[in-house]
């Protein structure tokens, strides 16, 4: 640190986002961590603070943290700086390369990373538990509600979160990453923004059959009853508006053998087809079934990185 308080080298921190594979808000929610990473860097300022947003292409600049916060009440950056008791002479850039609400949720892995990030920079190493309880505290205070998406941002891996739970209370899912890998694809409709309002779609009315199949798929999961997810995939789907590629795909996919669980307003969807085991099954009949429809997965696989300090 130098005497002003502010880091002698840059510090970054990164955290993967995730994909939402079954829940709904206000109950369990299973969550898988993809390799694609929301990523902070903190580093000196000549004075006062700088917080530099790339993913929203915006640059706030104050003399303290409370003039930050005022000037940019939404910026979790400047929660983070007051929660940290930061001193003046620190600039923070975020960073997350995907389009907010495209499906893959990058909002709670950036808190994340910010407030590790913000943290050693101040010379305050966390332990998990407590990073993860003041990542809620700035995640609150800029208006943002998303405990699981925490949790998988500091674990990777599956997580099933429990609503309720405090820090770390949530439970990573014990699951081969690779059965994960070769039977969950994730497919763009192509028509984001297209449902009712272009906003995210809101949960299933039956909430606690939501909460049935998800604690039921996670059991599958941990169990290797990877076939027995199709029907689940399925199950949790029913009720969510979607919008009419999403619908498309889900039903190219159910003809094939598949399930399918659209992403909100994004356009992205997720599809389990897990393969064969001596042979072309599922995933080889739905992939084929994509392909000559005009689409392809993406190149995504689970993240069992978590957050990362540097």
């Amino acid at each position: 640190m130098s005497q002003a308080g502010a880091p002698t080298q840059a510090v970054f921190a990164s955290a993967p986002g995730r994909l939402e594979l079954s829940g709904a808000s206000g109950g369990p929610r299973l969550l898988v961590a993809l390799d694609r990473r929301a990523l902070c860097r903190v580093e000196a300022e000549t004075s006062g603070f700088v917080v530099e947003a790339k993913q929203s292409l915006t640059r706030t600049s104050a003399r303290d943290a409370a003039e930050l916060v005022a000037l940019a009440p939404a910026a979790y950056p400047a929660h983070a700086l007051i929660a940290l008791g930061a001193r003046p002479g620190l600039r923070v850039v975020t960073e997350w390369k995907l389009p907010v609400g495209a499906g893959i949720s990058g909002e709670a892995a950036l808190v994340l990373a910010t407030t590790a990030a913000v943290s050693r920079a101040v010379g305050r190493e966390l332990e998990p538990r407590e990073l993860v309880a003041l990542a809620r505290e700035v995640a609150s205070g800029a208006g943002l509600v998303d405990d699981a998406g925490l949790e998988a941002a500091l674990r990777g891996g599956v997580v099933l979160a429990r609503p309720g739970a405090g820090p770390l209370e949530a439970g990573a899912v014990a699951v081969d990453p690779g059965r994960i890998d070769e039977s969950l694809m994730v497919v763009d409709a192509g028509d984001a923004a297209a449902l009712p309002g272009g906003a995210e779609a809101p949960p299933a009315p039956d909430t606690a059959l939501d909460a049935a199949v998800t604690e039921r798929m996670a059991n599958a999961l941990v169990g290797g009853r990877y076939e027995e997810v199709v029907d689940l995939v399925a199950a949790d789907s029913e009720g969510r508006p979607a919008s009419d590629g999403q619908r498309r795909i889900a039903e190219l996919v159910r003809r094939a053998g598949g399930a399918a669980r659209w992403q909100g307003a994004g356009g992205l969807v997720a599809v389990w087809a897990p393969p064969g085991e001596r042979g072309p099954g599922r995933r080889e009949a739905v992939r084929a079934a994509l392909e000559a429809a005009g689409f392809k997965a993406l190149p995504l696989r689970v993240d069992l990185r978590g957050l990362e300090l540097d």
